[in-house]
């Protein structure tokens, strides 16, 4: 059966968005590993830098621990609400969140879903593009077309990503402020240490090291690909150099 070959430039502007897709899976799912997967993350960075200290009030590890667990659970959609999330400060046990805060963890929920959401949308994208390169390449040449699309898209990814890099080591609030600015509409991310004890348990010190956390385990993952991929174009051309020489 003779087999159906498409535009080459289609298939590999595909196989640049497989990469793409694969790579915000990967960093997604970096994200929820961070977050939710290594266990103790939270607790160890809390006790790393004395958190419940920077808290309005005597709280105990324990407690910021739960209140942290309880926001992100609510953030992913594992509960529908933080209204019974209590602690005890100063000896009073009360629900923890201001309405502000909850107002803006509302926010945060959207986005998590929506990354979430994205993701699954990624996997769907990066699957049904990856069938029509083979349908119409077969099994070695879509390897080597897929590998030269990752490479490209990594490249991409990395200039991206160095650029951010540099400025968060430059001046990471600026950064943080500014994600705020582009991923929310309101000035709902704008709490008050004096009144809202949310912003002082999650403290910047901790949003820099899960950036870190995040930023090492997709890069690890990434790069790993990326040698996968060059192993597989070098493959590809030693082939074709014999098949040339014979």
């Amino acid at each position: 059966m003779q087999k159906i070959h498409g535009s080459e430039k289609t298939h590999r502007i595909c196989a640049f968005v497989c990469g793409l897709c694969l790579l915000f899976v990967l960093l997604t799912t970096s994200v929820q590993a961070v977050c939710f997967w290594i266990p103790n993350w939270w607790r160890n960075e809390y006790a790393k830098y004395d958190t419940p200290s920077n808290v309005n009030g005597e709280m105990s590890l324990d407690d910021a621990v739960h209140v942290t667990e309880d926001m992100l659970d609510y953030c992913i959609g594992r509960i529908d609400t933080l209204d019974d999330t209590e602690a005890t400060i100063d000896g009073v046990t009360a629900p923890f969140f201001t309405d502000r805060e909850k107002a803006h963890l509302a926010d945060c929920r959207e986005l998590f879903m929506a990354g979430m959401r994205a993701r699954v949308i990624a996997l769907f994208i990066l699957i049904v593009f990856s069938i029509y390169i083979y349908m119409h390449n077969g099994k070695e040449k879509t390897l080597r077309i897929m590998a030269r699309g990752y490479l490209q898209s990594f490249a991409a990814v990395i200039i991206a990503g160095a650029v951010i890099a540099l400025l968060a080591l430059k001046d990471f609030t600026f950064v943080f402020t500014e994600f705020h600015h582009l991923f929310f509409d309101n000035d709902l991310w704008i709490l008050y240490p004096d009144k809202d004890n949310l912003i002082n348990i999650m403290q910047e010190d901790v949003f820099a090291d899960a950036a870190m956390w995040i930023g090492c385990i997709f890069a690890t993952v990434s790069v790993i690909l990326a040698l996968i991929s060059g192993a597989i174009l070098k493959k590809g051309r030693d082939a074709d150099t014999v098949s040339h020489t014979a």
